[in-house]
Formats: structure tokens, C-alpha cells, sequence
């Protein structure tokens, strides 16, 4: 039975899908600033397909979460994890695409009870936070998350209007890569990802425009290594599929990324291979 949940009586908006039905195993799905719960759905159903039982946790642009990636409590995670283990569940994951990926990565080093992360094109640290639209988009001057009502420190954006038609219009997709590059990290920005309690499969890609995934994923890499970090870890690089490493894509994806236009097959034959070091990961390695 797929099962709704909100922010007023479990403290997180989410839709929960069975599965199997198997209470071993269950993985948290996140997407990136897109919001909304459409991409999250679909990346959880992917699992529910694959009989995984899957939630897909909304961050924000939902009627029950805020408009922007402001601030977003991380405490949604928290009260997802509560949840899941009252209804028996033994084992939780957790599974970020992008901005998603920011939220698995800390949500995993603050909550022991998640024993398994998936970072999609993630990043290594955290950044600030997002609102407005068109041509006001743009930083927020607070972080993407907080805690207790506090906001996680972040890398501020340089640029201070990031106006995403006039991106689109000039560069003939969605070309990040500069803005997002350019961000004063500091210690206490990155995520102390050695603290995880379980595997990580980082997912990146060659011909990310939106920002450096593949080299955020090596930072990880080596920084879990240099830990001796004591669980398996893996970094799976793309050579052609988009920021978009996601399991279903619609036409809109293909028309803002160009690499999804120029090399569908490759795109399509990277994804296919995702596919399965997703389920691979989960049901064999975790």
C-alpha cells in the first residue's frame, strides 16, 4: 500500500512505496533544486519497480514545504527515519540527486540509524541556498539547510543573480559550471562525509554543466580513503549522461542539457548502467 505523509502529523511530507513489502531494507529518495516531488516520485518508484521499498521525501516547492531552498530543516530526514523504523523497517538509506545529494551526504553523517548513502552528481560541501524566480533568481544569504532551527554553514555564491533564461538563451542549456565553481569553501562548509555509518556510491558525470561532480566525487573518494574509512565506497564517472543523472528523463531534460541532445544513445546507455549499480548496490553491497 503506498502511503501519504505530511508535515503537520509525521513531521515530513513524503510518499512512501511498498515494494516488495519487505520491511528489511527501505531507501529515502531526494531530488535537487528543482523541488517539487515529481523527479523524487518517479526515482522512488524506479526503486518500488525494482522491488526496493522507497520514500520519496519532499524538500521543498511542495504545498507543505517552503517555496525556496531556504533553509530546509534537515530535521525532515530525522522525522522520515522515525517513521520508517516505527513501522518496522530495519535498514535505511538514503538517495540524492544533485542538491538531494548535499542533504544525503550531511543528513548521513548526523543520523547513524542511515546506513547506506547514494550521492548522485554530488557536491562536497554545502552551499547557499536559492529563491526567487527568472530573472530574480538567486542567493539567498542563508544556507540550503538547517538544524534546530540554525542554519549548517555554507560556501556563499559569488555571483548574485543567476538569471536562468538569459543562461538558457546564450549557451543553449544549462551551463552552472562557472557560478557554481566559484564559491569560497571553507572547513567548516565541507561535509564530514568519513562520519557516515554505512557504504556510499557516488554517481558523477564527465559532462556535468551544472556544477563539478566529478571532481567533488574524487574529493569524497580521497577523503574517505585517507579516513581509512570502514565501509565500501565506490565512484562510478559518466563519459556522456548530463547533470541529470537520473533514472527516467522527460524531453525537457533533453532540451536543456546539450549533451543529452548530441549523444542520446550514449546518455541512454549510461543510464541503463546506472540503473543497475543503483539496484546492485542496494541489494548486494548494502
Amino acid at each position: 500500500m503506498i502511503i501519504h505523509t505530511s508535515v503537520s502529523s509525521e513531521g515530513f511530507e513524503g510518499i512512501l512505496y511498498p515494494g516488495n513489502g519487505s520491511k528489511k531494507k527501505v531507501v529515502i529518495v531526494m531530488s535537487g533544486s528543482n523541488g517539487g516531488m515529481r523527479i523524487t516520485q518517479n526515482e522512488a518508484m524506479f526503486y518500488h519497480d525494482n522491488g526496493i521499498p522507497a520514500l520519496a521525501l519532499a524538500l521543498f516547492k511542495t504545498k507543505q514545504t517552503s517555496s525556496d531552498l531556504v533553509s530546509v530543516p534537515v530535521e525532515y530526514v530525522e522525522k522520515a527515519i522515525i517513521y520508517l523504523k516505527s513501522l518496522g523497517y530495519e535498514k535505511i538509506g538514503i538517495d540524492g540527486t544533485s542538491k538531494g545529494s548535499e542533504m544525503a551526504l550531511l543528513a548521513g553523517t548526523m543520523f547513524p540509524e542511515i546506513t547506506c548513502v547514494i550521492a548522485r552528481v554530488p557536491t562536497y560541501f554545502i552551499s547557499e541556498g536559492l529563491s526567487g524566480k527568472g530573472k530574480n533568481r538567486g542567493p539567498s544569504g542563508t544556507s540550503c539547510w538547517s538544524y534546530g532551527g540554525k542554519d549548517i554553514p555554507y560556501a556563499p555564491y559569488k555571483t548574485r543573480i543567476i538569471n536562468i533564461f538569459k543562461i538558457l538563451k546564450q549557451e543553449k542549456e544549462l551551463k552552472l559550471l562557472t557560478i557554481n565553481s566559484d564559491k569560497d569553501i571553507t572547513p567548516e562548509t565541507i561535509i564530514p562525509v568519513e562520519k557516515i555509518n554505512g557504504p556510499i556510491l557516488l554517481i558523477s558525470s564527465k559532462h556535468d554543466e551544472v556544477w563539478p561532480s566529478y571532481e567533488s566525487a574524487c574529493i569524497i573518494e580521497e577523503k574517505l580513503s585517507e579516513s581509512s574509512f570502514g565501509f565500501k565506497h565506490k565512484h562510478i564517472s559518466y563519459e556522456n549522461m548530463s547533470h541529470a543523472a537520473i533514472t527516467k528523463v522527460s524531453r525537457v531534460i533533453k532540451m536543456v542539457f546539450k549533451s543529452e541532445r548530441k549523444h542520446p544513445k550514449e546518455c541512454a546507455a549510461d543510464r541503463a548502467q546506472m540503473k543497475k549499480e543503483l539496484i546492485s548496490w542496494v541489494n548486494d553491497i548494502w
